[in-house]
């Protein structure tokens, strides 16, 4: 992961988000600061407002799959930068 967040650092995809979120799923530590949970209450509530608008929101659908299953795996009282456990799991990684 360290080596994955150095290849992006600098570029376009670099900001404090990363900076912040990068360097704690370097370290592992998913400490709750947002919750899982509220990113996907928000995420969902981003759905309902799109839905209203009939506005296609592809990639909100993605991560509000991806978020609901890392709660449905029990990652719900974890930092949102846990959506990596997630992931991680997904593709084998430990």
């Amino acid at each position: 992961m360290a080596k994955v967040k150095e290849a992006i650092t600098g570029g376009f995809a670099d900001s404090r988000i990363l900076q912040v979120h990068g360097q704690r799923m370097v370290e592992r530590d998913f400490a709750a600061r947002g919750r899982m949970s509220v990113q996907l209450k928000d995420l969902r509530n981003a759905l309902a407002t799109a839905n209203e608008l009939n506005f296609d929101a592809p990639v909100t659908h993605l991560f509000e799959k991806l978020y609901g299953d890392g709660i449905a795996h029990g990652l719900s009282d974890l930092d949102q930068s846990a959506l990596f456990v997630e992931l991680a799991s997904r593709n084998g990684m430990k």
